[in-house]
C-alpha cells in the first residue's frame, strides 16, 4: 500500500521540478499520505570531516564515540564520496539529489537555480505533513545565499561566533542547544530536523577537554607523529579535538530522542559535506582538489525498525544518494526527473551483497581569487554558470580517475584499505582502451548533467566579506 501511495505521490510531485505554481502546490497539498508508519528523520551533517578521522572508520584516536555508537546501531558505508568539496554546493546536492552543474550552485556564494527551481527534501517533507527545521552553523549555508530555506518551518542561522569580521559561525554546543530546544517542543510530532556542525573547519581550535583523546593501539589509521612533523601533528590534534567536541554535543541530541521515546521511530543519517587535506602532499584545506582526503566522507544510516545493526558496506556511494534513500524509508518509491542519486535502501537491506557497482562521479570548480564588489555580483553569478569545472573524477571499484579536461592525460589511482591513500598507477598498468573508456564516461556524464541553469540573487557586501574570512577567496 505504501509503495502504491509512493507512486501516486510521484505523479503529483513530478511537475514540481520545472514548475512550482499554485495549481501544483494545491494538488500536492491534497495528497492523502498517511504519516502513521513513516519515521521521523534526523539529518546530521558535520562540516569538513574526514571519515578516516572517526574511530568507527579505524582511526586510532577515539574522536567519535557517539558516531561510533550510531554506526553500531546502523549501517556504515565505508566508501562514500561527496559530489563536490565545497560546503554550500555539497549541501544543496544532498537536499536535491542533483550534481552542482544540475542545481546551479557550483561554488560557495551561489544560489541554486530558479529556472527551473529544484525541489528540496524539506519541501517534500513539509508537503507530507512533517514539521521541518534546520539549524546551521556557518555563513555559506545562509538561506539567502543558497536558497535552502524553502520547505523549512524554521531555518535557524543565528550565528554568535565572531569569526574574523562579524558573526559568521557558531560552535557545536550552540547549534546543538538551539536544535534541542526545538526538538523538545516538536519531537513527539512527525519531524524532519537537519543539524549542521561546523567546528572541524579551519581554523582548528584545540578544545582542552578533548586535547588528549584515548588511542586504540590496534587501529589501522594513526595520526602523524610529532617526532616526524611537530607542526602538522599539532594542527591535526586540534582538528581531531574539534570533531570530538561536536560528537560530544551530538550525544545530547540522541539522548533527547531516547528521553522523548522516539529514538526507535527515527531515521538518523550522519554524513559530512566533504573532507579536508591535512598536509598530505603539502596540501591543506579543501575545494581546490579532489584527492581522497577531501572527497571520501563518512556516511551512516540508523533506523532500528528497518535497518540492520552493525553492518559495514564497501560499495561506492555518493552524497547524491541521500535524498532518494530518505524518501524510500519514508515510503515514497519514485524518482524525480533529473535525479542523479539512487536509493540505497535495497543495498542496505541486502548488506551490500550483489549490489550493482556503478561509477561514482564528482568534481570541483575553482573559486575566484577575488570575490567581486556588490554591484558586480549579479554579472559574476551569471558568469560562474558558464565556467567548466577545474577537475572532474570518478571512482569505479578500487580505481580512481581525475582529469582537468582540455585533453590532459588522466591521472589514475588505485585505492586501498586506508581511506585517505591513493596510489598513482603507472600508465602501463591500465589498457589504452580502459583509459579511453574512463575519459568517455567522464565527458558523457558532465555533458548529460550540465544544464546551464540560471541562478538567482546577488551577494551583499557582507556576504562577500564573510566568504573571504572563511577562506573561500583571497581578501
Amino acid at each position: 500500500m505504501r509503495r502504491l501511495m509512493g507512486v501516486l505521490l510521484g505523479v503529483l510531485f513530478l511537475p514540481l521540478f520545472s514548475f512550482a505554481g499554485p495549481r501544483v502546490r494545491e494538488k500536492v497539498s491534497k495528497a492523502n499520505f498517511d504519516l502513521k508508519d513513516a519515521p521521523n528523520v534526523l539529518l546530521i551533517t558535520f562540516d569538513t570531516t574526514r571519515a578516516d578521522h572517526l574511530s568507527c572508520y579505524g582511526y586510532a584516536r577515539r574522536t567519535s564515540p557517539t558516531i561510533d555508537s550510531l554506526a553500531a546501531h546502523g549501517v556504515l558505508f565505508e566508501n562514500a564520496y561527496t559530489a563536490i568539496p565545497l560546503t554550500g554546493p555539497s549541501h544543496i546536492t544532498m537536499m536535491t539529489s542533483l550534481y552542482p552543474q544540475q542545481h546551479g550552485a557550483t561554488i560557495n556564494g551561489m544560489h541554486m537555480s530558479t529556472h527551473p527551481r529544484p525541489v528540496l527534501l524539506a519541501q517534500i517533507m513539509h508537503r507530507l505533513g512533517y514539521k521541518t527545521a534546520a539549524f546551521i552553523s556557518a555563513w555559506p549555508l545562509k538561506k539567502g545565499i543558497t536558497g535552502l530555506g524553502q520547505g523549512f518551518n524554521v531555518y535557524n542561522e543565528n550565528f554568535s561566533y565572531h569569526y574574523k569580521l562579524v558573526n559568521a559561525a557558531r560552535h557545536g554546543n550552540e547549534v546543538g542547544d538551539a536544535s534541542r530546544r526545538w526538538l523538545e517542543k516538536h519531537g513527539r510530532s512527525k519531524f524532519f530536523l537537519w543539524v549542521h556542525y561546523f567546528d572541524p573547519h579551519h581554523p582548528y581550535d584545540l578544545h582542552p577537554a578533548f586535547a588528549d583523546l584515548p588511542v586504540e593501539k590496534n587501529a589501522r589509521i594513526f595520526p602523524v607523529s610529532a617526532s616526524i612533523d611537530a607542526n602538522r601533528a599539532e594542527k591535526i590534534r586540534a582538528y581531531d579535538s574539534e570533531i570530538a567536541f561536536d560528537d560530544n554535543d551530538l550525544a545530547k541530541t540522541l539522548n533527547m530522542l531516547d528521553d522523548l521515546g522516539v529514538r526507535d521511530d527515527t531515521l538518523i543519517i550522519f554524513l559530512a559535506d566533504h573532507g579536508e587535506n591535512l598536509g598530505e602532499n603539502g596540501l591543506w584545506g579543501h575545494g581546490d582538489h579532489i584527492f581522497q582526503p577531501t572527497m571520501h566522507i563518512p556516511m551512516i544510516f540508523s533506523y532500528p525498525k528497518a535497518i540492520p545493526q552493525g553492518e559495514k558496506i564497501r560499495i561506492n556511494v555518493s552524497s547524491v544518494d541521500v535524498l532518494p534513500t530518505i524518501l524510500s524509508y519514508v515510503g515514497l518509491e519514485f524518482r524525480f526527473p533529473g535525479e542523479a542519486g539512487r536509493s540505497l535502501k535495497s543495498i542496505i537491506d541486502s548488506g551490500g551483497k550483489n549490489a550493482p557497482e556503478q561509477p561514482t562521479y564528482f568534481l570541483t570548480y575553482a573559486e575566484p581569487t577575488l570575490l567581486p564588489p556588490q554591484w558586480m555580483s549579479m554579472f559574476w553569478t551569471w558568469a560562474e554558470t558558464k565556467r567548466e569545472p577545474s577537475l572532474t573524477g570518478l571512482v569505479e571499484g578500487n580505481l580512481k580517475v581525475i582529469t582537468s579536461g582540455n585533453n590532459e592525460a588522466l591521472k589514475m589511482f588505485r585505492l586501498g584499505d586506508v581511506f585517505s591513500r591513493e596510489t598513482p598507477l603507472p600508465a602501463g598498468d591500465v589498457s589504452i582502451a580502459k583509459i579511453s573508456e574512463f575519459r568517455e564516461d567522464l565527458d558523457d556524464w558532465f555533458k548529460q548533467t550540465n544544464r546551464g541553469l540560471a541562478p538567482q540573487g546577488h551577494l551583499s557586501q557582507q556576504d562577500v566579506e564573510m566568504l573571504k574570512s572563511l577562506g573561500y577567496a583571497s581578501p
